[in-house]
């Protein structure tokens, strides 16, 4: 295992907690519109930007230790999919429960939620019998949107990846411009939530891949990663909006310094998926419930329960489906010859 792979020897899991923890305290504003998100509750955004940079890096290095397509993408699937289908089912149980008809009594919108939900396709169906429409944010777990891109990701990752290999940096950089360009047209256009999609988000997807090709032999002091650290929390603060190009430069930037160059700080378990995905569910349930608060004690409540759930969501579901995942692309690797040499 590579340095740059092995996680003993980097801040990714560390990174990736407080990545998803962002993102749970800027979910608490904003999806109860109880107050315009004022630092740190505005890094929500940043957080999922991060997130698609550090996916760059690492599943360009997982691409690259598999040994066959179906070994590759039987490791991401099952990294990805149980903990999900986990928490679609989780959420229909809790609308359903709110029904004011009872359980069963929007039967057929369930059904529709779940297949569509169970296909990564929730921008069909966000609830059950709108239940959740006196909602700010009418749709139980918004952090679900960046999955489908996850998956696009995966999906193409090998051709970019052996593409870049074989013609170099320039592949990257061609994809980089395309998606920036792309972005700010949807923007022109007046659309935000497709500037938000593929190939939209390339641009951060492809900033980590370059960085795991050809920025793991670079290093900065302690003190210059701590600057950088500063300066991308005072840009997102103070910068609105961070222009298209700009702004994944900023996130890698941010990114390659915490990961490869501050000391390790090692975790047994990684827990930002599940806090990823559970903290949603929770915060709306409350809200729609009517028992949120928006104070920093409930806040501090709404944490420690995620983190608790977490542990438990993790050591339950995904290290299972990880090491389903696992042994399933062992046996493929050594049933199908060894992925075509790049060099």
């Amino acid at each position: 295992m590579t340095r740059a792979t092995d996680e003993s020897r980097n801040n990714f899991t560390l990174l990736r907690l407080l990545l998803a923890l962002m993102v749970v305290i800027g979910h608490f504003k904003l999806l109860s519109g109880t107050a315009y998100p004022s630092f740190p509750f505005n890094l929500a955004d940043a957080a999922v930007d991060c997130f698609f940079v550090v996916s760059g890096f690492l599943i360009a290095g997982s691409y690259e230790r598999c040994h066959g397509l179906w070994s590759f993408y039987a490791r991401r699937v099952f990294r990805l999919y149980p903990m999900y289908l986990c928490v679609v089912l989780i959420q229909a149980v809790i609308m359903m429960a709110l029904l004011p008809g009872g359980p069963f009594s929007a039967l057929r919108s369930t059904v529709r939620y779940l297949v569509t939900n169970a296909l990564m396709a929730n921008f069909l169906q966000y609830d059950i019998g709108g239940v959740l429409s006196g909602l700010s944010n009418p749709g139980i777990n918004p952090s679900l949107w960046t999955l489908k891109i996850e998956i696009g990701f995966y999906l193409i990752v090998p051709l970019i990846y052996v593409a870049t290999r074989r013609l170099g940096w320039w592949v990257l950089a061609f994809i980089f411009v395309a998606s920036v360009a792309y972005n700010v047209l949807a923007l022109h256009l007046g659309d935000p939530r497709m500037a938000k999609q593929l190939p939209g988000q390339l641009q951060f997807f492809v900033v980590g891949v370059a960085l795991y090709l050809y920025g793991q032999r670079l290093r900065v002091a302690a003190w210059v990663s701590a600057a950088i650290t500063v300066a991308f929390l005072v840009t997102w603060t103070l910068v609105v909006p961070i222009p298209p190009g700009i702004r994944p430069l900023i996130v890698g930037a941010f990114v390659f310094s915490f990961a490869l160059c501050t000391p390790v700080i090692r975790l047994k378990s990684d827990l930002s998926y599940s806090v990823y995905l559970l903290h949603g569910p929770i915060l709306q349930t409350l809200i729609l419930l009517g028992l949120f608060h928006d104070t920093l004690p409930f806040l501090s409540g709404i944490v420690c329960s995620v983190l608790v759930l977490a542990f438990i969501m993790e050591r339950l579901v995904e290290r299972p489906g990880n090491e389903f995942g696992r042994r399933l692309a062992m046996r493929l690797g050594r049933r199908v010859p060894a992925m075509p040499s790049v060099a």
